[in-house]
């Protein structure tokens, strides 16, 4: 009987010790938001710091059920290894190495908008994002100095559409005029509501009137 404790004690002792030195994998993103067509640096540790070891970086895009694989990398000096991301949309992604798996990081995407001027009163707006936003709202703004706050100005809808130089990129536009004061600053946003839910709120770099 002392000898199967004995051996119970041994087994169990060494089954913790096996389970105390499973390595862990960590993830981080660089930025917790980009705009379109940026990028971002996924980056982490494997505990081991073993270098040379294959990490998976895998992926699950606004939309999608599933992870899918985003990439490989291989761990340098202390384990470390990182690898840079375009996400199209919201992206949830997670590292593997082997049967260890790290966290989730979710980088969210904002639309890209662009506003310029033509002439006096006159402008057009772009919205850059993966996927189609034509038919959506955006808001023209001006800046009140008084209040110092973005005031709207008028409601704007994106009417034509483009495919961008790369899939899944849709260029979505709309020529508008407006009157605000002599070299007002002025801006185009978009909701929350018309981004959807794959996309952050965004607003262009402001310009004078």
């Amino acid at each position: 009987m002392k000898i199967l404790a004995a051996t119970a004690i041994v087994g169990a002792a060494l089954a913790a010790a096996a389970t105390a030195a499973a390595p862990t994998l960590t993830l981080a993103a660089s930025a917790p938001s980009v705009v379109y067509g940026k990028p971002v640096t996924l980056s982490g540790v494997l505990s081991s710091q073993r270098t040379n070891q294959q990490i998976t970086l895998q992926d699950q895009a606004c939309g999608k059920t599933t992870f899918t694989k985003a990439g490989n990398v291989r761990t340098t000096t202390g384990g470390k290894y990182s690898l840079a991301q375009t996400p199209a949309a919201n992206t949830a992604y997670q590292a593997k190495w082997k049967s260890t798996i790290s966290s989730k990081v979710t980088v969210n995407v904002k639309p890209l908008l662009e506003l310029t001027k033509v002439a006096t009163g006159s402008y057009s707006a772009k919205v850059t994002a993966g996927m189609d936003l034509k038919g959506k709202v955006i808001l023209f703004q001006r800046y009140s100095r008084l209040k110092k706050r973005w005031k709207q100005v008028k409601k704007v809808i994106l009417t034509t559409s483009t495919a961008g130089p790369s899939k899944p990129t849709m260029i979505a536009s709309a020529s508008f005029k407006a009157k605000v004061a002599r070299r007002t600053r002025v801006r185009v946003a978009i909701s929350k509501v018309q981004a959807g839910a794959c996309y952050l709120p965004a607003a262009s770099k402001s310009l004078r009137a």
